[in-house]
């Protein structure tokens, strides 16, 4: 066997550990710490594929900006209740269906969408590399989503800020 088939092998080991270690963990810190290391291998195997784009948004914004998130989360949490909080691991087997059914549906849509087979066989990926090609169709036909997915977020965060101040307000009445 080659070496680039070997680590190959050894980062697929090593993502589904971690993703095992984020769904099993019996504490919420370490699975988000798991998380994070699943995260930055799905990364490596961007750049194992050529897609240079997707592995630095992939670690800028999930591997930093999200794991930073839902750690403030967990940590501010913890700080306002004033108690540790309790992991359970009840509806396992449905949420492992679920999940499997979405997994599959998405994996079948994905591979069987005109887009996604006319980006495999447009010229600029032999030349240049799929990450121009899929940059240039995320900044040229998807910008609009795009922005609508950041505004949708941003209403989010804005939302969770005032309902999280209204429940203190409630709690010192």
């Amino acid at each position: 066997m080659k070496a680039e088939t070997i680590a190959f092998f050894i980062l697929c080991l090593g993502l589904v550990a971690s993703s095992i270690a984020v769904v099993i963990s019996k504490h919420l810190l370490r699975s988000a710490i798991f998380l994070a290391l699943s995260l930055l291998l799905t990364a490596i195997f961007y750049i194992s594929f050529g897609a240079e784009l997707l592995a630095g948004v992939q670690i800028l914004l999930y591997a930093g900006g999200v794991i930073t998130l839902i750690v403030f989360v967990i940590l501010l949490t913890e700080r306002i209740e004033m108690k540790k909080l309790e992991e359970t691991h009840r509806g396992a087997i449905p949420a492992l269906l679920a999940s499997s059914l979405v997994f599959f549906i998405l994996v079948y849509f994905t591979w069987t969408s005109p887009k996604v087979q006319s980006l495999a066989k447009s010229p600029s990926s032999s030349t240049f590399g799929i990450s121009k090609t899929l940059s240039e169709n995320l900044f040229q036909e998807w910008v609009l989503p795009f922005e609508v997915l950041s505004l949708l977020l941003l209403a989010a965060i804005i939302g969770a800020l005032v309902l999280a101040r209204r429940e203190r307000k409630e709690k010192e009445i």
